[in-house]
């Protein structure tokens, strides 16, 4: 818990700072997020794909098969989230999970199904490509990107 502030210097505090809020990283980047991710989730409705989905399997299609581990560290994902979100393609019948080269690893690739769905899905993702291309520069985006991947590859 914080230690408490004096009144006289929480008031000064809130006031020095109540302008600033469109400083912050994190706040920029999810209103950037929500607003993509409303474009996207409403351009993949007919294909039943949420944008997490599709970005998921787009990585396990580039690089399949694939392991849970090298997944997680592809996409930026910890285990426990990307195991619950691939454990939801496996229901829809979408990724098909095998053990891996030893019983502790496994290993995922999209279905046939799978692969079809991904390909009904790309056009509706370039209409929704465009309509981001409206908004933001999405070179920027992907530039930025690079860049976190880079930094948490050098942390690692």
């Amino acid at each position: 818990m914080p230690r408490a502030l004096q009144p006289v210097t929480v008031d000064r505090t809130v006031r020095a700072y109540a302008t600033r809020g469109l400083e912050c990283a994190y706040g920029n980047l999810r209103l950037v997020a929500r607003v993509a991710g409303d474009v996207y989730e409403e351009a993949l409705r007919p294909v039943d794909l949420h944008p997490g989905q599709l970005a998921l399997m787009w990585a396990i299609v580039a690089t399949e098969p694939v392991e849970m581990g090298a997944l997680s560290d592809v996409t930026l994902t910890d285990p426990t989230t990307l195991s619950r979100t691939v454990e939801k393609l496996r229901k829809a019948r979408l990724v098909h999970v095998r053990q891996g080269r030893d019983a502790r690893r496994k290993e995922v690739r999209l279905t046939a199904r799978g692969r079809a769905r991904f390909a009904a899905a790309m056009p509706h993702w370039e209409d929704a490509q465009r309509r981001i291309a409206a908004l933001l520069p999405v070179a920027h985006v992907r530039a930025l990107a690079r860049q976190v991947r880079r930094a948490a590859g050098a942390a690692a």
